[in-house]
């Protein structure tokens, strides 16, 4: 806690960089403005440097051609001291550097400033014209002719170090007006962008006040622009978030006085309510169980220690449902599981329902669970069944002795020729008695059923096998009513992970419940595969149901049409084997004397 105080500290000492709108708009003006002034100054500097240079070059030629006019006369005549003067008095040009007269031969007749030399170019008999030393000098050369008679060359050293000077004067004063003016302008853009953002300015500020919790505060601003438009926007946003805020903490001490009666109903449910992760992650538990604490959830391996409560059998049944969860994302209901006290090792016994919660892609948040115990129930559950089961087989066998007593005494009549005298009164006592005993196995087998003294193994298989044993094995009594018998299982293979035992039993009594209440047409059994889940149908032409009992005809001792045998059981504990395989099978029927169909319907294995 200590260490991310002193982070906070350390980051709230932390400036942050900022630069001004002002600066970020007359950087900008300066930097273009100044490259494109340094950009126009070069251009402009070369090119009146050029035109000068050749001005300047066309002046000294024509002051060369002027001096070799000059001494052309003197040349003519032979005087040597006119020319000597002549040249003498070129020299005090301050431009001229040096006078240098040739004779026709190329040879120097006369120089003034032998310490001065001349290119090679220059020297050449054949040059004549202007011609750059140096950026300080340049040099001429003018033929002195007469007619077509060539009488020598006359050659100038021109000093430009002043016109040099002269010309960089000129533009660094430009420079330093062109700056002064850039300079200028940046101030005036600094204050043109000063006088647009200020507004911008009082904005920022009333944005901090309202940051500080002032929530009253507005901006006044009048620059009748965009920015005004801005303001007054802003003000109305300003508005609505203090009336979203005043509704907002209304909301919130609703909720927190909402979440404080929730916490308090599930902290004081009396059922174990849980709540687990995608991960198997267990997240919330209201209550500790079976011995174990609150706390050591928690503290330990959380659901873990959930899991290793139950019993193996359990822990697989448990394990079952999450995959179902996971798979098909739907709620699983009345899961049974058996726990060992961790103190009293004794056994416990709960009834669970998972509940996924999904988000808004249709992805599993959460998984809830609710969990009660229901060991009492169970014992008094357990002493029912225990009862019923010792009463039907104290039954079963005085019901097996009276049918061996039936069976010998048809065998005795039969024997004496007086079948046909007693065969009525005979085959009464047959019926009842056969009756007797398939009443006692049903109960029997639906005891079994719901105790879960019938164990179930689960393997995967192709559904077709069992529907094929059943059409071979149900067809000749089907048949005996004059019934005819079809089944229709598509092309498809028809996987599922079952008991084969337990789902022959389920369509067996499908099958011949559908034969007792039908008396002409036809039984159809039909499967299809939907890629999601396997659909099983046994259609009958019989009585048919009423809408009302559609439902109630699963429930044990129901029986909507009187028969010669059975009790109502039957449809149970197809109901009850379809459980076990985490199937569902219903009713259909259009109505009295329209015949019914039971769907059922199983997980596809994968």
């Amino acid at each position: 806690m200590a260490v991310q105080q002193e982070k906070q500290a350390s980051d709230s000492l932390i400036i942050p960089l900022r630069l001004s709108l002002r600066f970020k708009l007359t950087l900008p003006v300066l930097i273009f403005v100044t490259l494109m002034f340094v950009l126009l100054f070069q251009t402009t500097f070369r090119l009146v440097r050029q035109l000068v240079i050749e001005k300047n070059n066309s002046r000294l030629l024509a002051t060369a051609e002027v001096y070799a006019e000059t001494l052309k006369v003197p040349m003519i005549l032979g005087a040597d001291q006119d020319i000597e003067a002549i040249m003498e008095w070129m020299v005090t040009r301050p431009d001229v550097m040096e006078v240098r007269l040739e004779d026709q031969n190329g040879k120097i007749k006369r120089s003034m400033n032998p310490a001065v030399h001349f290119p090679e170019t220059v020297l050449d008999q054949s040059f004549s014209g202007v011609y750059p030393i140096s950026a300080d000098s340049s040099a001429a050369a003018v033929p002195i002719t007469v007619g077509s008679r060539r009488l020598g060359r006359v050659l100038v050293q021109f000093s430009q170090y002043g016109f040099n000077l002269e010309l960089k004067s000129i533009f660094q004063e430009r420079v330093l007006m062109a700056f002064i003016m850039i300079a200028l302008l940046a101030l005036l853009t600094m204050g043109i962008t000063w006088l647009a953002i200020r507004p911008m300015l009082v904005l920022k500020q009333t944005v901090r006040k309202i940051l500080a919790g002032d929530l009253s505060a507005r901006a006044s601003i009048h620059s009748f622009d965009e920015i005004q438009d801005v303001s007054e926007a802003f003000n109305e946003m300003v508005s609505r978030l203090g009336h979203s805020m005043d509704r907002l903490r209304l909301r919130t001490e609703a909720l927190e006085e909402s979440e404080e009666k929730y916490r308090q109903i599930v902290e004081n449910a009396s059922d174990i309510i849980f709540t687990l992760t995608v991960d198997d992650e267990l997240i919330l538990l209201n209550k500790g169980f079976s011995g174990c604490s609150r706390q050591s959830f928690f503290s330990g391996t959380g659901f873990g220690l959930f899991l290793s409560l139950n019993t193996k059998e359990s822990q697989k049944v448990l394990r079952q449902a999450l995959d179902e969860i996971h798979f098909h994302k739907k709620p699983v209901n009345n899961i049974q599981l058996t726990h060992l006290h961790q103190k009293r090792k004794e056994e416990i016994f709960y009834l669970l329902n998972l509940t996924p919660v999904l988000n808004s892609d249709g992805e599993i948040r959460v998984i809830q669970g609710v969990m009660r115990d229901i060991t009492e129930i169970r014992r008094i559950e357990m002493m029912k069944e225990s009862l019923v089961r010792d009463v039907a087989h104290e039954l079963k066998t005085p019901v097996a002795k009276f049918q061996m007593t039936v069976d010998w005494l048809e065998k005795d009549l039969a024997s004496r020729d007086e079948t046909e005298r007693y065969g009525r009164v005979l085959q009464i006592l047959k019926n009842n008695t056969d009756r007797l005993m398939h009443t006692i196995t049903s109960v029997m087998d639906l005891s079994r059923l719901e105790s879960g003294l019938d164990e179930i193994e689960k393997i995967k298989f192709d559904l077709r096998e069992v529907l094929e044993q059943i059409f071979q094995d149900m067809d000749p009594m089907v048949k005996a009513k004059g019934l005819r018998f079809e089944m229709d299982l598509g092309d498809e293979p028809l996987p599922v992970m079952g008991d084969k035992h337990m789902l022959y039993r389920l369509f067996a009594n499908l099958v011949s419940n559908s034969s007792k209440f039908t008396d002409q047409g036809k039984i159809v059994v039909s499967a299809q595969n939907t890629g999601e889940k396997i659909l099983i149908k046994v259609n009958d032409t019989g009585i048919g149901v009423e809408e009302k009992y559609l439902e109630s005809i699963f429930d044990r001792f129901i029986q909507k049409t009187a028969s010669s045998l059975g009790i109502g059981v039957g449809l149970t504990i197809c109901r009850d084997i379809a459980r076990l395989h985490q199937g569902a099978i219903w009713a259909e029927s259009p109505g009295l004397g329209k015949g019914t169909s039971i769907v059922l319907e199983l997980p596809l294995a994968v």
